[in-house]
């Protein structure tokens, strides 16, 4: 199960309830949750329909919860607020219909074990351990950016007056810094508005433009879901797609890649830094593959940018895709180099920005930061990575030490200095997502379902990984402001969250 947007505002605004000890209109809850004020008040009518809030007539009138919290559970504001759970017909015999039912059954009695008052406690102290999802923006690049919003930048940085100069020339010199980074030329850098966005850009334009000399594309099993996807597609317009298998770290096979390539393919996509367990492939040998062979090389280095040295030229790289808010830059920017001389075709037509490659009006402040997010990355990379190494071996060894039946998914040499991928048998991971979230804890699960089909991680299952393993899986990400002592918070929360989860767990 995930909740849904309806589901966690609610519970944003009971927790303000509660914080507030007295009665608050929807306005003020509004405003300072920043949650638009008409949804939240179709999610109050719902649990007032439900009997979790009462309203107080007045003019010091307002919400304010029917009962005391500690009488409420998470299992009844849910209820209130989800859409009836999918359920297999008794016809169904599924393999995975037990499974599911068993998710379902601990996933509804970890709610009903849960009452409101403990929404308190998550918010006197937040712990964020998701960065690989996202970081929260460094205030040098914010400052950076400000400047751009300002008047004298406002012009189209494709026109030709003073205003439209100075714009183009903000993006330029941008451009140079990430060509310096990478090791390649200024013109090589394609400016797109996501990660999927320029790996939709490379898997489909090298595929249509070069359909006359093949139709057949490799990436791994474990790629982002945007490579997957756009790969999927492409097998409907006619292409031939093959995966890469990857061993139980989730390195790739090199002999089946070898073995894999032939006359007819125009493109190997391998992403570098896995998003989920870290893994880091050899992207110079796989590079190298390639240029042997005759056939395009992309890697999807939204992940290790900046974590992992990186030369284009050296790794024989000819498309490789980076993203801003993955180094504490500003959403809504991402770039692709394109190797000079390399055939691909836009996704998007229209006024010819980015060398033809990308027509859009460019947006100069979001570019500015990010090329700042790089310098300050690149300049305190091999500092960071040391530091965010010894937190993550501290956070592994506590782990696998002090709680038992865990496991570490991905390679414990190969792997992104930030990423900890661990499973917990027994339990199922949404809900100890859940239950740290309680605690002010932000991590993520290793698995993909939603509320109506019940999916497991495929890089998990591409690593070995049966799928009740793949649904008990936490993903903790580190970054730039996580301290030793939030880790020490997370390890005293930890084994009593999992100690409880696995009695209440169907998985016996």
């Amino acid at each position: 199960m995930k909740l849904s947007t309806k589901s966690r505002y609610g519970l944003r605004a009971l927790a303000h309830l509660i914080g507030q000890d007295c009665c608050c209109s929807v306005s003020k809850i509004s405003k300072e949750e920043h949650i638009s004020s008409d949804y939240l008040e179709k999610i109050f009518a719902k649990l007032k329909k439900a009997g979790i809030l009462k309203v107080e007539r007045g003019a010091a009138g307002g919400y304010t919860l029917s009962r005391d919290p500690s009488q409420i559970t998470l299992k009844e504001v849910i209820d209130s607020l989800e859409k009836a759970e999918f359920s297999c017909p008794s016809i169904c015999n599924c393999q995975s219909k037990s499974v599911y039912q068993q998710i379902q059954s601990g996933f509804s009695q970890v709610l009903n074990s849960i009452t409101l008052d403990r929404l308190i406690d998550s918010k006197n102290k937040l712990t964020y351990l998701d960065y690989a999802a996202s970081t929260p923006i460094d205030p040098q690049v914010l400052s950076a950016m400000l400047p751009y919003f300002d008047f004298s930048y406002s012009g189209n940085s494709s026109s030709l007056h003073q205003f439209g100069l100075k714009s183009a020339q903000a993006i330029e010199d941008s451009r140079v810094i990430f060509a310096n980074v990478l090791n390649s030329k200024p013109e090589e850098i394609i400016f797109t508005g996501s990660a999927t966005e320029s790996n939709n850009t490379v898997l489909k334009g090298v595929a249509f433009a070069n359909k006359d000399k093949g139709r057949h594309i490799i990436i791994s099993s474990i790629e982002h879901d945007c490579v997957r996807e756009s790969a999927r597609w492409l097998k409907t317009q006619g292409f031939e797609i093959t995966e890469i298998p990857v061993d139980k770290d989730g390195l790739i096979n090199f002999q089946f890649l070898e073995n894999s390539i032939r006359p007819d393919t125009i493109l190997v996509s391998i992403i570098h830094g896995n998003n989920e367990i870290g893994t880091i492939q050899d992207i110079l040998k796989i590079g190298q593959i390639c240029r042997n062979r005759g056939v395009y090389f992309h890697t999807d280095a939204s992940q290790s940018f900046t974590k992992v040295p990186i030369d284009v030229q050296k790794d024989n790289i000819d498309f490789l895709t980076a993203s801003s808010h993955k180094i504490y830059g500003p959403k809504g920017v991402a770039l692709l180099f394109v190797k000079s001389g390399s055939k691909i075709t836009p996704l998007l037509h229209g006024g010819g920005h980015e060398f033809g490659l990308r027509s859009s009006t460019v947006n100069t402040p979001l570019i500015v930061g990010f090329a700042k997010a790089a310098q300050i990355a690149i300049t305190q990379m091999n500092q960071e990575n040391s530091r965010l190494t010894e937190l993550r071996d501290y956070l592994i060894k506590n782990i696998l030490k002090n709680i038992p039946n865990t496991h570490l998914n991905g390679s414990a040499t190969s792997r992104l200095s930030n990423n900890i991928n661990i499973s917990f048998d027994k339990i199922e991971g949404e809900s100890l997502q859940l239950s740290l979230d309680l605690y002010g804890i932000a991590v993520s699960t290793g698995s993909a379902c939603s509320s109506h089909s019940l999916e497991p991680s495929h890089v998990l299952l591409a690593i070995g990984q049966l799928p009740e393993q793949a649904h008990s899986s936490i993903r903790f990400s580190l970054g730039r402001f996580t301290t030793k002592s939030e880790i020490n918070y997370l390890l005293k929360i930890l084994p009593g969250e999992v100690a409880k989860l696995r009695k209440l767990s169907p998985f016996k």
